[in-house]
């Protein structure tokens, strides 16, 4: 149904689409938008090891058609303390609701324990995106605090209620 690729250059327009998409900033907790350099250099890190980048990003692709349906992210590895968050956009609302989104998890939940050894998976989300907070907890997730700032400090958006959610 699914499968994961890491980003090439042939990504930039898809990427650029989506990162500078104001509409997604709301859930992302992103209040910027990104020049041509820094997607490119973001590129261009996604090729490095995890180790010196502490992220790795993977393209969600249609099996069938290799149509990219939106990108999965571990992000804040942290090798030591064997902990990392997660994100997933699927940006077209006629890709959501079709398994895409719970397959897409279970595979980066499953290399993130696999290849990285993680012992700790946690994302933050808006309590008002319910779809996003039900995908994660259909692959497990729980809910573990209500408005924490423990690993919003990135966003500049304190006055939104969050749900941190947690896998371990």
């Amino acid at each position: 149904m699914i499968y994961l690729r890491k980003l090439t250059i042939d990504d930039f327009d898809y990427l650029n689409s989506v990162e500078n998409n104001k509409s997604f900033w709301k859930y992302s907790f992103s209040n910027q938008s990104y020049s041509r350099e820094e997607l490119v250099q973001f590129i261009y890190d996604s090729q490095l090891p995890i180790d010196q980048t502490n992220q790795i990003r993977f393209v969600i692709c249609k099996l069938e058609t290799n149509e990219n349906l939106g990108f999965v992210d571990l992000f804040e590895i942290d090798l030591v303390k064997l902990k990392a968050g997660v994100s997933i956009i699927i940006p077209k609302p006629e890709n959501r609701r079709k398994g895409y989104g719970r397959l897409s998890l279970r595979k980066i939940v499953e290399f993130g324990i696999r290849e990285l050894n993680i012992k700790n998976l946690y994302c933050n989300i808006s309590d008002d995106n319910l779809l996003s907070i039900n995908c994660f907890k259909s692959v497990g997730f729980e809910e573990i605090s209500k408005n924490s700032n423990e690993y919003v400090s990135s966003s500049k958006n304190n006055d939104k209620s969050v749900i941190q959610l947690q896998c371990t």
